[in-house]
Protein backbone atom coordinates (compact mmCIF):
# COMPACT_ATOMS: atom_id res chain seq x y z
CA UNK A 1 0.00 0.00 0.00
CA UNK A 2 1.36 3.34 -0.94
CA UNK A 3 2.09 5.76 2.15
CA UNK A 4 0.20 9.39 2.03
CA UNK A 5 3.41 10.95 2.46
CA UNK A 6 4.24 10.50 -1.22
CA UNK A 7 2.76 13.25 -2.87
CA UNK A 8 5.54 14.73 -4.43
CA UNK A 9 5.93 18.30 -4.90
CA UNK A 10 8.13 20.51 -7.16
CA UNK A 11 8.18 24.16 -6.53
CA UNK A 12 9.12 25.43 -9.83
CA UNK A 13 8.47 29.50 -8.80
CA UNK A 14 7.31 30.88 -5.77
CA UNK A 15 7.45 34.85 -4.79
CA UNK A 16 4.96 36.46 -2.39
CA UNK A 17 2.43 37.22 -6.21
CA UNK A 18 3.23 33.72 -7.80
CA UNK A 19 3.25 30.23 -7.36
CA UNK A 20 4.47 27.37 -10.23
CA UNK A 21 4.35 23.68 -8.96
CA UNK A 22 4.23 20.48 -9.97
CA UNK A 23 2.88 17.54 -7.92
CA UNK A 24 2.73 13.99 -8.33
CA UNK A 25 0.35 11.63 -6.43
CA UNK A 26 0.57 8.01 -6.93
CA UNK A 27 -2.34 5.42 -7.66
CA UNK A 28 -3.57 5.67 -4.04
CA UNK A 29 -7.34 7.29 -3.62
CA UNK A 30 -6.71 7.82 -0.12
CA UNK A 31 -4.69 10.66 -1.35
CA UNK A 32 -7.74 11.99 -2.51
CA UNK A 33 -8.41 14.47 0.23
CA UNK A 34 -4.50 15.27 0.72
CA UNK A 35 -3.88 16.41 -2.55
CA UNK A 36 -7.18 18.28 -2.30
CA UNK A 37 -6.40 20.02 0.58
CA UNK A 38 -3.02 20.92 -0.28
CA UNK A 39 -4.37 22.60 -3.42
CA UNK A 40 -7.02 24.49 -1.91
CA UNK A 41 -4.79 25.64 0.68
CA UNK A 42 -3.03 27.70 -2.00
CA UNK A 43 -6.86 29.89 -2.35
CA UNK A 44 -6.27 31.47 0.99
CA UNK A 45 -2.23 31.71 0.58
CA UNK A 46 -2.76 34.22 -2.22
CA UNK A 47 -6.49 35.27 -1.59
CA UNK A 48 -7.94 34.18 -4.33
CA UNK A 49 -11.28 33.58 -2.64
CA UNK A 50 -13.41 32.67 0.18
CA UNK A 51 -16.50 31.83 1.79
CA UNK A 52 -19.04 30.41 -0.94
CA UNK A 53 -16.95 30.47 -3.71
CA UNK A 54 -14.15 28.51 -2.00
CA UNK A 55 -16.48 25.90 -1.14
CA UNK A 56 -18.49 25.21 -4.57
CA UNK A 57 -14.33 25.52 -5.85
CA UNK A 58 -13.47 22.86 -3.99
CA UNK A 59 -16.47 20.75 -4.97
CA UNK A 60 -15.33 21.05 -8.27
CA UNK A 61 -11.71 20.04 -7.47
CA UNK A 62 -12.90 17.06 -5.93
CA UNK A 63 -14.89 15.89 -9.00
CA UNK A 64 -11.92 16.58 -11.06
CA UNK A 65 -9.54 14.99 -8.90
CA UNK A 66 -11.91 11.62 -8.55
CA UNK A 67 -12.29 11.76 -12.31
CA UNK A 68 -8.49 11.08 -12.62
CA UNK A 69 -8.31 8.29 -10.03
CA UNK A 70 -11.52 6.71 -10.22
CA UNK A 71 -12.56 6.87 -14.43
CA UNK A 72 -8.84 7.48 -15.58
CA UNK A 73 -6.37 5.77 -14.04
CA UNK A 74 -8.71 2.99 -12.43
CA UNK A 75 -10.52 3.25 -15.75
CA UNK A 76 -13.87 2.00 -13.74
CA UNK A 77 -16.99 3.16 -15.26
CA UNK A 78 -20.13 5.35 -13.96
CA UNK A 79 -22.69 2.89 -15.21
CA UNK A 80 -21.38 0.64 -12.01
CA UNK A 81 -22.39 3.56 -9.65
CA UNK A 82 -25.70 3.98 -11.62
CA UNK A 83 -26.84 0.38 -10.56
CA UNK A 84 -26.26 1.16 -7.25
CA UNK A 85 -24.00 -2.00 -6.43
CA UNK A 86 -21.13 -1.65 -4.38
CA UNK A 87 -19.06 -3.42 -7.67
CA UNK A 88 -17.52 0.24 -8.21
CA UNK A 89 -16.00 0.99 -4.37
CA UNK A 90 -14.84 -3.19 -4.71
CA UNK A 91 -13.39 -2.89 -8.65
CA UNK A 92 -11.32 0.49 -7.18
CA UNK A 93 -9.58 -1.90 -4.43
CA UNK A 94 -8.86 -4.33 -6.72
CA UNK A 95 -7.28 -2.33 -9.66
CA UNK A 96 -5.64 -0.03 -6.92
CA UNK A 97 -3.12 -3.03 -6.36
CA UNK A 98 -3.19 -4.47 -9.70
CA UNK A 99 -0.75 -3.67 -12.78
CA UNK A 100 -1.05 -1.71 -14.98
CA UNK A 101 -2.87 0.70 -13.11
CA UNK A 102 -1.16 0.58 -9.42
CA UNK A 103 1.81 2.12 -11.43
CA UNK A 104 -0.11 5.03 -12.83
CA UNK A 105 -0.21 8.64 -11.19
CA UNK A 106 -2.21 11.54 -11.19
CA UNK A 107 -0.14 15.13 -12.30
CA UNK A 108 -1.68 18.36 -11.03
CA UNK A 109 0.40 21.26 -12.56
CA UNK A 110 -0.57 24.69 -10.11
CA UNK A 111 0.04 28.12 -11.43
CA UNK A 112 -1.54 30.53 -8.46
CA UNK A 113 -1.38 34.84 -8.59
CA UNK A 114 -2.97 37.21 -7.40
CA UNK A 115 -5.32 37.23 -10.47
CA UNK A 116 -6.32 33.70 -9.79
CA UNK A 117 -5.76 29.70 -9.79
CA UNK A 118 -5.28 27.60 -12.52
CA UNK A 119 -5.02 24.03 -12.13
CA UNK A 120 -4.03 20.64 -14.34
CA UNK A 121 -4.95 17.55 -13.65
CA UNK A 122 -3.56 14.62 -15.81
CA UNK A 123 -4.23 10.81 -15.35
CA UNK A 124 -2.77 8.18 -16.92
CA UNK A 125 -5.77 6.69 -18.37
CA UNK A 126 -6.83 6.99 -22.00
CA UNK A 127 -9.18 9.89 -21.68
CA UNK A 128 -12.72 10.18 -23.11
CA UNK A 129 -14.99 11.66 -25.83
CA UNK A 130 -15.04 14.86 -24.23
CA UNK A 131 -17.93 16.86 -26.54
CA UNK A 132 -20.36 13.82 -26.33
CA UNK A 133 -19.98 13.64 -22.46
CA UNK A 134 -20.15 17.94 -21.94
CA UNK A 135 -23.95 17.16 -24.56
CA UNK A 136 -24.96 14.65 -21.70
CA UNK A 137 -24.76 17.27 -19.29
CA UNK A 138 -26.55 19.94 -20.95
CA UNK A 139 -29.76 17.18 -21.22
CA UNK A 140 -31.26 16.20 -17.96
CA UNK A 141 -32.88 13.45 -19.66
CA UNK A 142 -29.69 11.79 -20.86
CA UNK A 143 -28.10 12.20 -16.94
CA UNK A 144 -28.21 9.64 -14.74
CA UNK A 145 -24.81 8.98 -11.98
CA UNK A 146 -22.17 9.96 -14.95
CA UNK A 147 -22.10 13.51 -15.86
CA UNK A 148 -22.75 15.29 -12.37
CA UNK A 149 -19.40 15.86 -11.84
CA UNK A 150 -18.69 17.37 -15.05
CA UNK A 151 -21.87 19.35 -14.60
CA UNK A 152 -20.06 20.69 -11.25
CA UNK A 153 -16.91 20.91 -12.40
CA UNK A 154 -18.14 23.63 -14.87
CA UNK A 155 -20.70 25.26 -12.53
CA UNK A 156 -18.22 25.78 -9.85
CA UNK A 157 -15.04 26.89 -12.01
CA UNK A 158 -14.74 30.41 -13.73
CA UNK A 159 -13.40 28.32 -16.67
CA UNK A 160 -12.56 24.83 -17.68
CA UNK A 161 -10.80 23.12 -20.58
CA UNK A 162 -9.98 19.70 -21.41
CA UNK A 163 -7.28 18.65 -23.88
CA UNK A 164 -8.24 16.68 -27.08
CA UNK A 165 -8.00 12.85 -25.73
CA UNK A 166 -9.90 13.75 -22.31
CA UNK A 167 -7.52 12.47 -19.58
CA UNK A 168 -6.58 16.09 -18.48
CA UNK A 169 -8.60 19.28 -17.35
CA UNK A 170 -7.60 22.84 -16.57
CA UNK A 171 -9.95 24.77 -14.00
CA UNK A 172 -9.35 28.08 -13.96
CA UNK A 173 -10.55 30.09 -10.68
CA UNK A 174 -10.33 33.66 -11.30
CA UNK A 175 -9.47 35.92 -7.64
CA UNK A 176 -12.68 38.06 -6.33
CA UNK A 177 -12.79 41.44 -8.14
CA UNK A 178 -10.65 40.70 -10.58
CA UNK A 179 -11.28 42.72 -13.65
CA UNK A 180 -11.69 40.37 -16.43
CA UNK A 181 -11.94 41.76 -20.74
CA UNK A 182 -15.26 41.78 -21.91
CA UNK A 183 -13.94 38.91 -24.61
CA UNK A 184 -13.66 36.65 -20.87
CA UNK A 185 -17.12 37.41 -20.37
Amino acid sequence: MTDESSIVEEVVLQSPHVRLAHLKAPMCCRLIPKLRDRLMRSLAEYRIVDGTRENHFCMALEEALNNAYYHGNLEISSELKECGSSRFVELAAERELLSPWCQRTVQVTELVTAFGLWLTIEDAGKGFDVRAALERCNDPELMLASGRGLMLMRAFADEMFFNSTGNEVTLVLYTDGCVRSPLDQ
